[in-house]
């Protein structure tokens, strides 16, 4: 549906005219993904296996920078969401990817894991800058009814990133070493990044006379409408002393321990049992794993109540942590590793979604922050716990084996969420 332009559709949309602009949206966040979330997220697997090997450094000290990585994260992106909130998430964008080219070129200089606990958190604020909140928060408003379907496509850039981008840093960290391999990443990061915040994305759509969904209604149904009713601006003291945020931050603390844990370390994990080579392509199975699973979960949250399915994949996540604690051969590593990518991806999107679903758009950057800002001290953990446990209990078997204890509770926490009371609301 279209009415008066205030302001033009980009020029990119003259190749396509009848397609709504909200899937241009879509593709531009997975080029964003791609970029952003595939070199900040799982570029740490490859960054703590390549300093290890290239510098001798412990997994501990590695780790545990990791760790300061997903921390600083969530502490920054409580001040993201507030200004995605009030400003929008195309100047955070442009932001975040010129502060991640900064910090990867300073990743290439560092030469002592001090100097590594320097660098992280830079690296960590152009991740809170460039990752899930804003990008999110971009699809949130342009799709409600759709929104789960959207969000599923945008977001497998994340994992197109990691299947691609872990085997080439791996190897031109092998051949060409650190530096060179960081400098590559962070032109690559611009070039891809800054034209497409320019020139495709837009903050909403109604400035360019367009509607969420292209004004097409959803189906009259009452879980539908229950699921799409407006919503009041919540107060962030408010949303934080609900049973819903409570239950959503312990959740997800839970099972993102687990799952940066595993990401983190997965190839050093597989550098003990394969070559070089076989390693990143084993590796990047997480990624691969994970375009099917946010896929699949995406049909499945806009027709199911999303706190069940994100409890189905907390449950095949601990199988899967379980899977990889037990495999020392290659074939089931590849096996385990691909039924842990196949819930990676989709956890990280269902959260988005439940936070739009029970809070509403209006404070949904705010919220999200918060729940980042938790999930970041929970998840944060996960490579230091790892590393600590693998050292303490003689390597990565007995670590793994442990932490799948975890993920049942966080599956049990998840599935007793229920919407806040509108009792609890600040009108604003």
């Amino acid at each position: 549906m279209v009415n008066d332009r205030s302001q033009p559709l980009p020029a990119i949309h003259r190749l396509r005219p009848d397609l709504f602009y909200g899937w241009y949206i879509v593709a531009a966040t997975f080029a964003l993904s791609f970029v952003s979330v595939g070199i900040g997220f799982y570029g740490q697997t490859v960054f703590l296996d390549g300093l290890i090997h290239e510098k001798g450094w412990s997994k501990a000290s590695v780790s545990g920078a990791s760790t300061v990585f997903f921390m600083a994260a969530g502490v920054a992106g409580v001040a993201v969401g507030r200004a995605v909130d009030r400003w929008g998430p195309r100047p955070m964008l442009a932001a975040g990817a010129i502060t991640m080219a900064t910090a990867l070129l300073c990743l290439g200089q560092v030469d002592s894991p001090g100097q590594l606990y320097l660098v992280y958190p830079l690296l960590a604020a152009s991740f809170a800058m460039s990752a899930a909140i804003p990008l999110s928060g971009l699809v949130n408003r342009w799709f409600v009814h759709q929104r789960s379907r959207a969000m599923s496509f945008a977001q497998t850039g994340v994992s197109v990133g990691g299947l691609i981008l872990v085997p080439v840093a791996t190897g031109l960290i092998a051949t060409r070493g650190m530096r060179t391999a960081t400098t590559a990443l962070a032109v690559f990061v611009l070039c891809v990044a800054l034209p497409t915040i320019f020139f495709v994305v837009r903050d909403q759509p109604e400035p360019l006379g367009l509607e969420a969904d292209d004004g097409i209604d959803p189906p009259t149904t009452s879980a539908n409408r229950a699921r799409h009713a407006p919503a009041r601006r919540w107060a962030i003291r408010d949303a934080i002393r609900t049973p819903c945020f409570m239950r959503l931050a312990t959740g997800f603390s839970m099972i993102l321990l687990c799952q940066t844990g595993v990401a983190v370390h997965h190839l050093h994990l597989l550098r003990e049992h394969m070559s070089t080579s076989e390693a990143a392509f084993a590796a990047a199975t997480i990624p691969f794993g994970s375009i099917i699973g946010r896929l699949i979960a995406g049909k499945f949250a806009d027709r199911f109540h999303k706190q069940y399915v994100a409890s189905a994949l907390f449950a095949i996540q601990a199988c899967s942590i379980l899977a990889l604690g037990f495999a020392a051969v290659p074939a089931t590593l590849i096996l385990a590793s691909i039924a842990f990518g196949l819930t990676i991806g989709a956890v990280f999107m269902i959260q988005g979604l439940l936070v739009a679903e029970m809070f509403g758009l209006q404070s949904y950057g705010a919220v999200f922050g918060a729940l980042n800002l938790a999930t970041g001290i929970g998840g944060g953990l996960g490579p230091l716990v790892v590393g600590i446990l693998s050292e303490q209990l003689g390597g990565y078997s007995g670590a793994l084996r442990t932490l799948s204890l975890l993920a049942p509770l966080a599956a049990v926490a998840i599935a007793t969420v229920r919407p806040p009371s509108a009792a609890n609301q600040t009108t604003a």
